[in-house]
């Protein structure tokens, strides 16, 4: 470039990359670049080297909105107690569900049993 000429501008492109069909997209970094095709090129040369993958984003920075890590209304929302989401009990679930149908009465036990006690 000469001095007088006009300099190109460079944007921030964050880049997401897609590992397989059914994964999420996962934020891998960013690149600078004066175009979006040109990130997509810069970011296919850099993330996707060595590793495969079926898609890729590049988004710009200033497009990526985000909470602050102080944002109270985030906070709020991780004091309630969610715990009955956690599927840590089934286990114990099918413990007991297994113990209960062995000691469970079938309808052959209770015909017999009505049959032996049944008042004449």
């Amino acid at each position: 470039m000469t001095q007088g000429s006009e300099s190109t501008h460079y944007d921030v492109y964050e880049v997401f990359v897609q590992s397989d069909i059914l994964a999420h997209h996962v934020h891998v970094g960013s690149v600078v670049a004066p175009s979006p095709a040109l990130a997509l090129q810069v970011a296919r040369e850099n993330f996707l080297r060595r590793e495969r993958a079926v898609n890729i984003w590049v988004v710009q920075q200033q497009h990526v909105h985000s909470t602050s890590y102080e944002d109270p209304d985030v906070l709020a929302n991780q004091e309630i107690d969610k715990s009955y989401r956690n599927v840590s009990g089934y286990s114990e679930n099918a413990k007991k569900w297994k113990a209960f149908k062995e000691n469970a009465i079938t309808i052959d036990d209770l015909v017999n049993d009505i049959r032996t006690h049944s008042f004449r």
